[in-house]
């Protein structure tokens, strides 16, 4: 019996290029999504607020990014499921957190 290929069982992955290796899910780094979001924010009125909540959340960043591991298995293998893993390992780690601050800042002043 034939083993079928990963382009049979996944068939849209034979379209990946450069624009959509953020949707790769090996992808660990959340950047590629920093605009997106502050797009949103901004759109939102909530940019300071949001930038004030990651600086001063702490170890409740934490809390919050087992709260959307906990919560992507609703969302299937998409592109949206693959956002929300970005996001919690964006609040898990302090360095990306302060990087997407102050990247919001920026953006902010923009």
């Amino acid at each position: 019996m034939r083993r079928p290929s990963v382009e049979e069982i996944y068939p849209s992955n034979r379209n990946f290029d450069v624009g959509n290796l953020c949707y790769t899910e090996s992808m660990q780094e959340s950047g590629c999504y920093w605009k997106k979001w502050a797009r949103i924010l901004q759109n939102m009125g909530v940019t300071d607020l949001a930038a004030s909540v990651l600086e001063g959340a702490g170890s409740l960043r934490f809390v919050a990014a087992q709260l959307v591991h906990a919560s992507t298995p609703f969302f299937g293998n998409t592109e949206a499921s693959i956002q929300w893993k970005a996001l919690a390992a964006m609040l898990e780690d302090r360095n990306l957190s302060r990087q997407f601050i102050s990247f919001l800042k920026e953006e902010e002043n923009s």
